[in-house]
């Protein structure tokens, strides 16, 4: 399958957030154009299943936990003072932190993120 430069970033960006504590196998070439299908089409609903542990759940299961860090996690820490940029940016990959550039609190603090992830790189 042929991605798209949005869906070859999207998905490095769901690769980060599968959970390490499941022993996901690495999602073939299949999995990948199922997931796609479901993620940009809302094909292969049928093929969700959180109990089960394949490449098409481990990418939905980082979607999700990709969506439950930025918004439940991130954002409310950041907004209440207990989980500063610099601690949440310290290990992350680029291709991660300018999706959180984009998308944490609809792009507000983008520089800002910006400005924390080049301290780690100079």
């Amino acid at each position: 399958m042929r991605l798209s430069n949005k869906q070859q970033i999207d998905l490095a960006t769901i690769r980060h957030f599968i959970p390490s504590w499941v022993s996901y196998p690495e999602p073939t070439d299949e999995d990948i154009e199922n997931f796609m299908g479901y993620s940009d089409q809302g094909k292969n609903k049928q093929m969700v299943n959180f109990r089960k542990i394949d490449g098409f759940n481990a990418l939905i299961q980082g979607k999700r936990w990709r969506g439950i860090h930025i918004h439940e996690m991130y954002e409310p820490g950041i907004l209440e003072g207990v989980m500063p940029y610099m601690t949440i940016l310290e290990d992350m990959p680029k291709v991660v932190v300018n999706f959180l550039k984009k998308e944490m609190f609809e792009g507000i603090d983008a520089e800002m993120i910006g400005k924390a992830y080049k301290s780690f790189n100079k």
